[in-house]
C-alpha cells in the first residue's frame, strides 16, 4: 500500500481505466457466487427427490450464461488494467530519459551506465508489474475475498465462517514477515544486476582493447564472479518467494479441516443442510484464489516498492546547472568575455583554472594550446555551461552572462568537435545530421566536403547509407573525427569549438580542413584547442596555458618572437614536418627511379 500511496499522483492520470476495471471485477465477483449457490440448491433438491428436469436445465443454463459474461468482463478489466500499466510505465520511462538529459556531468560520475540502464529496464519493469498485475490482484483478491466472505456469512452460516477464519491471523503475520524479507533481498538483487549490466557493457564497448591485451579470460572470470553474485542474490529472493504459496495452502488446509469438522457437527445438530455445507465448501474454495493472489500480490508490491525507491533516488537528484527563471535568448552579438578567478571541479580541491581573462571578438580564429592537463578542455566545458561558476568568475556572450541565457539557446550557439567523438548506431548520413535531422542530402554532402570526408564516404558500398556500428566501430579514428566535424558544420552555429579535433588526421587532410575553415572566418567564431602549433599560424589570437593559467598570449608572430614555450615547441614541430616532407620527397624520387629501371 505504501507503493500505491507514493504513486498516487501518477495513478490518478489513469483513474477512469482503473475505475471501470474495478467495476468489472466487482461484477465478476458477484457472478462467481452464483454457481456455488445453484450447486447447493441442486444438492438439496436432488437429495430430497424434488429436482425436476426443467430445474436441472435451468441451473445448467444459468451457470453457462454467467460463465460467458464472466469471460467478457475478465477480458475487459484485464485490458483496461494492463493498458493503464503500460501507459503509466511509458510515461515514467520518458520522464526518466528526460531526467537523464538534464543531469550535469557530476551525476554521471556517480552513476555508471550499467546502473542507469538497470533503472530504465528492470526497475521500471517491476513498477509496471505492480501497476498492472499487482493492482489487479490486490483489487481482485479484496473484492472477491470480501464478496465470498459476505456470502459465507449471510447466505450460509456466520458461525461456520468465523470458525473457518481462525487460521487467517497467522497467515497475515507470516506474509508480512516474508514481505519485509523480500523487500531487502530484492533491493540487493537489483543492485547486483546493475553491476553485472555495467560489466557486460564495458566488456562489449571495449572489446577491441580486451582482445588486443589478451584479457578475454580475465574478463570472463570477472563476469562469472558478478554473475554468480547475481544468481545468489536472486536465489535468496526465490527462497522467500517459495514460502508464500506453501504457507497460504497450509493455512487454507487448516481452514478446510475446521470447516468439514464443524459443518458435519452442524448438520448432525440440524443447524445446516448438506446443500448449504456444499455451497460453503465451494465458497471456501473460491477464497483460496484471493488468498494465493494476495500472497503473490504482496510479493509483486515488495519488488515494485524496492524498485520505486531506487527510481525515486534518481528523480530526487536535481541538476546542478539550472536555468534562471528570468533567462533570455542568446544575444545577436556572439563575442565572448571570460573572467575566471579560479575554477575547481565539484567535490575536488584541485584548482584547474586560475586567473583567466579573455576577450574573443565575434568571427575570430582563436587558438588555445599548452601541455596536457593544463585546463584547455575545461574552458570549453565552462563555455557550454556544464558547471556553475562561483565567486566573481563569469563568462558572457555579447555581454550577457551565461547564467542569464536559456540553456537550449545557449547550447544552440556552439558546434563542438571533441578529440574522441561519439558516433551513434545508424547511417553515416544520420550521424552527420544528428543535430539537424531535417537536413537535405545536399546539405549533408556539403558539410562532408568541408570536413574532407565526402570522397571516402562515397567509396563505401552504401555510401551515406552505410550503417555504423556502436560508436562508429567500422570507421578509422580520423574518419570518426571528420564525421563529427561535418556534424558540427551542418549544425551551422555561431561558435565552433574544436577540441584537438585534428589529432587523428594526416597533414594533407588537416591542411584541407584548415583551408576550408578559412572561408568561415568573420562569420563564425572558431576556437581551436591543439598541440599541433602549425595549425595556429593564421590565428588572430593564441593563448598558452600552463597549470590552468595563461603564461603566453598574442598572435603567432609575437609568440614565436618571444622565445618562450610556444616558440620552442613550434620550431621543433616545424623541423619535424620538414624532415617528414624531405623523406616523402626522397621516397617518391626512389620509387620513380625504380619504376624507370624496371621499365628499361
Amino acid at each position: 500500500m505504501k507503493l500505491l500511496w507514493k504513486m498516487r499522483h501518477i495513478l490518478r492520470d489513469y483513474w477512469k481505466q482503473y475505475l471501470f476495471a474495478f467495476i468489472s471485477l466487482q461484477t465478476v465477483a458477484i457472478l462467481n457466487l452464483l454457481a456455488p449457490w445453484l450447486i447447493g440448491r441442486f444438492v438439496d433438491e436432488a437429495s430430497n427427490g424434488s429436482l425436476t428436469h426443467s430445474q436441472l436445465l435451468g441451473y445448467v443454463g444459468m451457470i453457462l450464461a454467467s460463465a460467458v459474461v464472466i469471460y467478457g468482463l475478465r477480458y475487459l478489466w484485464r485490458s483496461l488494467l494492463y493498458g493503464a500499466a503500460i501507459n503509466l510505465v511509458k510515461s515514467q520511462r520518458d520522464r526518466l530519459f528526460s531526467h537523464f538529459t538534464k543531469m550535469s556531468p557530476d551525476f554521471y560520475q556517480k552513476h555508471s551506465t550499467g546502473d542507469l540502464m538497470a533503472h530504465a529496464t528492470n526497475d521500471l519493469n517491476a513498477v509496471e508489474e505492480s501497476a498492472g498485475s499487482g493492482i489487479m490482484t490486490l483489487v481482485d483478491s479484496l473484492i472477491a475475498g470480501f464478496t465470498v466472505l459476505a456470502a459465507m456469512i449471510f447466505a450460509v452460516s456466520g458461525k461456520l465462517a468465523l470458525l473457518a477464519l481462525l487460521p487467517f491471523p497467522l497467515l497475515i503475520w507470516s506474509t508480512n514477515k516474508y514481505g519485509n524479507m523480500l523487500h531487502k533481498r530484492f533491493s540487493v538483487s537489483q543492485a547486483t544486476f546493475s553491476s553485472l549490466n555495467e560489466e557486460a557493457r564495458e566488456a562489449v564497448s571495449g572489446i577491441r582493447a580486451v582482445k588486443a591485451h589478451q584479457l578475454d579470460q580475465r574478463q570472463q572470470n570477472r563476469f562469472s564472479e558478478l554473475s554468480n553474485s547475481t544468481v545468489d542474490a536472486n536465489r535468496r529472493v526465490a527462497l522467500v518467494d517459495s514460502m508464500f504459496g506453501p504457507s497460504i495452502q497450509l493455512f487454507f488446509g487448516m481452514s478446510m479441516v475446521i470447516t468439514l469438522l464443524a459443518g458435519s457437527w452442524m448438520i448432525k445438530e440440524g443447524e445446516m443442510t448438506l446443500g448449504l455445507l456444499t455451497s460453503f465448501t465451494l465458497y471456501l474454495g473460491q477464497l483460496l484464489g484471493p488468498m494465493l493472489q494476495f500472497g503473490w500480490q504482496f510479493n509483486v508490491f515488495q519488488r515494485g516498492s524496492a524498485s520505486w525507491s531506487r527510481l525515486e533516488k534518481l528523480f530526487n537528484v536535481k541538476p546542478a546547472v539550472k536555468e534562471a527563471t528570468d533567462a533570455v535568448e542568446a544575444p545577436e552579438d556572439k563575442s565572448l568575455i571570460i573572467n575566471l578567478d579560479s575554477f575547481s571541479y565539484p567535490r575536488s580541491e584541485n584548482q584547474v583554472l586560475d586567473q583567466i581573462q579573455l576577450n574573443i571578438p565575434q568571427g575570430q580564429l582563436f587558438g588555445i594550446t599548452g601541455r596536457t592537463g593544463s585546463g584547455k578542455s575545461t574552458l570549453f566545458r565552462l563555455l557550454q555551461r556544464e558547471f556553475n561558476l562561483t565567486g566573481n568568475s563569469a563568462v558572457a556572450i555579447g555581454g550577457t552572462a551565461l547564467e542569464q541565457i536559456k540553456l537550449d539557446s545557449l547550447r544552440a550557439q556552439f558546434g563542438w568537435v571533441p578529440q574522441d567523438p561519439m558516433l551513434f548506431s545508424g547511417t553515416i548520413a544520420e550521424n552527420i545530421a544528428f543535430a539537424k535531422p531535417e537536413a537535405t542530402q545536399e546539405e549533408i554532402e556539403n558539410a562532408a566536403q568541408m570536413a574532407a570526408i565526402h570522397d571516402e564516404i562515397v567509396e563505401f558500398n552504401d555510401g551515406y547509407q552505410t550503417i555504423l556500428g556502436e560508436q562508429g566501430i567500422n570507421l578509422s579514428g580520423g574518419q570518426k573525427q571528420r564525421v563529427a566535424f561535418a556534424r558540427a558544420l551542418l549544425k551551422d552555429t555561431s561558435i565552433l569549438l574544436l577540441d584537438d579535433s585534428f589529432s587523428a588526421l594526416d597533414m594533407k587532410t588537416e591542411a584541407t580542413i584548415l583551408k576550408n575553415l578559412q572561408t568561415l572566418r568573420g562569420n563564425k567564431t572558431i576556437i581551436l584547442i591543439t598541440q599541433r602549433l602549425p595549425e595556429l599560424v593564421t590565428a588572430d589570437q593564441i593563448v598558452v596555458l600552463e597549470e590552468g593559467s595563461i603564461v603566453e598570449q598574442g598572435n603567432h608572430d609575437q609568440l614565436v618572437a618571444s622565445g618562450e614555450w610556444y616558440s620552442k615547441i613550434f620550431n621543433q614541430q616545424a623541423r619535424t614536418l620538414l624532415l617528414e616532407a624531405e623523406k616523402a620527397t626522397q621516397q617518391t624520387e626512389q620509387d620513380i627511379s625504380q619504376y624507370g629501371a624496371l621499365s628499361a
